[in-house]
Parts: structure tokens; sequence; C-alpha cells
């Protein structure tokens, strides 16, 4: 005989307790579900399949916590994938605000000074400006601002994968942007 198909509120329940058996079914059911509901947040189907990651590790970590009084099994998943979304939109907004402003700034700076000079001169120009500005940078401000606009990473993943304070991180980069920027303008 075989047996009745748990619900997903048992198998978050289960998973809660440790049981991998369960999660694994668990994702399999509700994967496809979420990861739509992600892609059609994001509109990026790569960060909505970082994100589908990033949920399920934090469902896995606080699948203790459900409480099927409270709400059904899917409800729940969609609210802590809804945040890491949210949360991923506004980090990449900020990024794209920095990297945008200090592009605006670096191009009015170099063509002014480098007027009359071929499009593709300034670029590999402006590249080097930005690559000595970094270099100038502390090694713990660069290698954080490394990790979150050229590698993409998260706060949090950077304060995870380093073992270092979120608060430190966020206060780092913030530093490093600032002397960046004002190296980029010529205030070192």
């Amino acid at each position: 005989m075989s047996q009745p198909e748990l619900s997903e509120e048992d198998l978050l329940q289960r998973a809660g307790r440790g049981d991998a058996r369960a999660f694994d079914q668990l994702y399999d059911r509700m994967a496809p579900r979420l990861f739509g509901l992600l892609r059609q947040m994001l509109h990026d189907e790569r960060e909505a399949e970082d994100i589908l990651q990033d949920g399920f590790v934090l469902m896995w970590e606080r699948a203790s916590t459900f409480d099927p009084d409270r709400s059904r099994a899917f409800t729940w998943a969609v609210m802590l994938f809804r945040h890491k979304a949210i949360d991923r939109m506004r980090m990449l907004g900020r990024r794209n605000r920095l990297v945008d402003s200090a592009i605006l700034e670096q191009t009015t700076l170099a063509d002014s000074a480098y007027s009359g000079v071929d499009d593709e001169v300034q670029s590999n120009e402006r590249g080097l400006v930005v690559r000595e500005a970094l270099n100038e940078l502390p090694k713990d401000q660069r290698q954080l601002i490394e990790f979150a606009f050229l590698k993409g990473l998260t706060h949090h993943v950077i304060a995870e994968s380093l073992g270092i304070p979120l608060g430190t991180v966020k206060t780092n980069i913030r530093r490093g942007l600032l002397r960046l920027r004002d190296l980029l303008k010529g205030g070192a």
C-alpha cells in the first residue's frame, strides 16, 4: 500500500525538525511556483534563480518557526521569498544609482579633460582612472566594493562569507565609495 501524500504544511514541519527528505519534496512542489513569482517580480531570470536559492536556504533555516495555525505553508514561503526579492531590488536600485552617478561624474570629468579624443581611448582612460582610484582605497574597502559591485554579491553574502558583521560590511562599502568618489573628482 502506498502512503498518502503529505501536505506542504506537514512537509514544512518535518523540515523544521531536520528532515532533509521532506524538505526535498517541499522544494520540488514549491520551487516552480516560487520561481515564477520571483521572475515576475524581478524581471530577470538570473536574479530570480539567485533569490530562489537564497530563499530556500532561508526556508530551511527558519522552517522550525513555521506555525500551521497562522498560515498555509506556501503563503509563509511566499512571504520569505518576497522579502528576499524586495531586498534584492533595493540593493540593485542602490547599486545602479551609485554606478550611474559615478559614471556620470567620471564621464563629465573625462569629457572636459579629453575633448577631441577618440571614444574608445576615452573609455580605456576612464577604466584606468577608476582602477587606479580603486587601488588607492584601503584593502578592506577595495575588497568589499569589488565583491559587491564587480561580483554582484549582496551585503549579507559578503558578511557571511568573510565572517564579519553586516554593519561593518555596509560601513566599509559606504566609506570606500565616498573615498572613491573623492579620488575620481581629484580631491584625494
